[in-house]
């Protein structure tokens, strides 16, 4: 599985990125050079996806920057960035296609080429959890999953598919077959069970509340009888009951302890790889819900801040279906219990059915997802979770004198004059626990740009694509951005007007998984008679590709330092 991390990306760039032409004579006006970009410096943006939705339940649209109210600790905050995604919010319209040309030495005229690729809008990572979901709730998953893929996937649609443990990993296709074959290898992952069978939310408990020095603490005592009832001791054999118990517990909590890291590690790396594709992308959590230890939370807040910072929405769907417990303690292997232990044993059942629900609930909801549970129509969840909410806004504010210093800090989201409408928004983040230095933010934030499929016309720029073949298998892709500059910030210096302008050109497989990029930073220092001219006729950069046959997306994006304004367009190629 290939995770796209921080830096990453522009290190690709830098490998591939050609060396700059020599300068002219005297001091050229216009030149190229290799550069990590760095922008404006400035603390850590803080984004908080929110749903609104009516009465009746229906996301609502057409709401303004003005509408919310954001508090930070209770401070109010001024919200800096908006804007709102979903399947009712209209998409940029597909790039043209290619053409295909003569060798470039030629001077005949190009003609148009096949039909552009249909691009990828919308990606969806499905996670099934293999290490708590029963065979039988496995298998209703699976099925449901399955038939959602055949019936329900457009063209448009890219899927994954992975497990917990690992054991299965599908990367993002449109191969329906693919998808199905491996849905249906997922198998539960067998655990040597302890005796007595504590589960991990009751280890924990036992774990916090306990004294085993103090044999009339509660729940150590609950540990040692289930220990009797379970290995059916008596008399003097009662004696080993405390060692039995204790050991029991220490399997279970380094079992759960390492499943959890895996998890939160799995959803953190996740968000990192799909914030390297283009358009929307979405996790559906296939799972029967999971215990979060409290010494577990902080991490568990740095996955939904990832995945929020990528704009991925989390949805989690309960493959128990409509679920109750019985009157009887789950606990195989251990015979007849004594009334109180069973009644214990049964406490702690409920408590922790709502606990696993609880984090379920709150990565949907602090992701801007849905919760599906209690529900036996699993194929309609998966229908409905596959989709983004038609609407779904994002607030984005610069904390004021925010301090690095790893801290807690609470979110509220409010509507002004909004009656009769909920919300659903992020609940809260964890301070940075050191500054970020700006060679680290420029680069997260040349990467969230060059990540995505908004068209940003601050420069007016146009990206056009040529391309001719070499072989039958090999061809040469042209990609040429045209810049205005009548929007870019010149500063007089030295009686030349100067700005320097990155552009970013990156390449895509037709299932959205990045191949390869260039980056060139443009050092204009134009004479005035030379901006001039250039402001009539723009500035055109050509960036060159060798590429196999097939169909791929471009996205270009520039960025000015003087007025730090932003560009990013589209474009794609269908090479026969």
């Amino acid at each position: 599985m290939r995770f796209l991390c921080t830096g990453a990306f522009l290190a690709a760039l830098a490998a591939q990125t050609p060396p700059p032409p020599p300068a002219a004579n005297g001091a050229a006006e216009i030149s190229t050079r290799d550069e990590q970009p760095v922008f404006q410096s400035r603390v850590s943006l803080v984004r908080v996806p929110v749903v609104v939705r009516d009465r009746q339940g229906k996301a609502v649209g057409g709401l303004t920057k003005e509408d919310f109210q954001v508090f930070d600790k209770g401070k109010p905050q001024r919200v800096t960035q908006f804007s709102a995604e979903g399947s009712g919010v209209p998409k940029p319209k597909a790039a043209a296609p290619a053409e295909t040309e003569t060798p470039l030495e030629a001077e005949e005229p190009s003609r148009p080429g096949q039909p552009p690729p249909v691009p990828p809008t919308h990606f969806t990572a499905y996670i099934f959890d293999d290490l708590h979901l029963t065979i039988g709730d496995l298998m209703q998953a699976q099925q449901a999953a399955a038939k959602h893929m055949q019936q329900e996937m457009r063209p448009t649609d890219r899927a994954a598919i992975f497990t917990l443990s690992g054991r299965v990993s599908t990367e993002f296709t449109d191969d329906r077959a693919l998808l199905r074959a491996a849905v249906l290898k997922i198998t539960p992952v067998t655990h040597m069970p302890a005796k007595p069978p504590f589960s991990y939310y009751m280890a924990e408990q036992i774990e916090q509340s306990s004294d085993e020095q103090n044999p009339s603490s509660p729940a150590w005592a609950f540990a040692v009888q289930l220990t009797v009832d379970c290995y059916h001791l008596t008399g003097l054999e009662v004696a080993a009951a405390p060692g039995l118990a204790r050991s029991a517990l220490h399997q279970v909590l380094s079992q759960g302890q390492q499943e959890m890291r895996g998890t939160l590690l799995m959803l953190k790396n996740l968000a990192a790889r799909l914030a390297g594709l283009p358009g929307d992308r979405s996790v559906v959590l296939v799972s029967s819900g999971y215990y979060l230890a409290p010494d577990q939370r902080s991490d568990f807040l740095e996955a939904i801040d990832r995945a929020v910072r990528s704009n991925v929405i989390v949805n989690t769907l309960d493959a128990r279906g409509v679920y109750a417990l019985s009157g009887v303690p789950d606990l195989p292997g251990c015979g007849v219990l004594d009334d109180a232990t069973a009644r214990t044993t049964l406490q702690y059942e409920r408590q922790e059915n709502i606990a696993n629900g609880m984090v379920l609930e709150e990565l949907a909801d602090d992701t801007g997802g849905t919760a599906f549970r209690s529900n036996n129509d699993l194929a309609g969840g998966f229908n409905t979770l596959s989709a983004p909410p038609e609407y779904i806004y994002y607030l984005g504010f610069y904390p004021e004198n925010l301090k690095p210093d790893g801290s807690y800090h609470g979110l509220k989201v409010s509507l002004e004059n909004r009656k009769g409408l909920s919300l659903r928004a992020r609940k809260g983040y964890w301070a940075p626990s050191h500054p970020e230095d700006e060679a680290a933010q420029s680069t997260r934030e040349i990467e969230e740009a060059v990540f995505s499929r908004d068209e940003l016309r601050d420069i007016p720029l146009d990206v056009s694509t040529r391309f001719f073949k070499q072989t039958d298998e090999d061809a040469h892709l042209k990609v040429i951005s045209r810049l205005d500059l009548k929007a870019l910030h010149f500063r007089k210096e030295e009686g030349r007007n100067r700005d320097d302008v990155t552009l970013v050109c990156a390449l895509f497989d037709r299932n959205g998984n990045f191949l390869k990029g260039f980056q060139k930073v443009l050092e204009m220092r134009l004479k005035d008679e030379s901006l001039t001219g250039r402001l009539n006729s723009g500035i055109s950069v050509g960036m060159d590709f060798d590429v196999k046959a097939g169909d791929y997306m471009i996205r270009v994006v520039v960025r000015d330092t003087g007025g730090r304004q932003i560009a990013a367009a589209n474009a794609s190629a269908a090479i026969p």
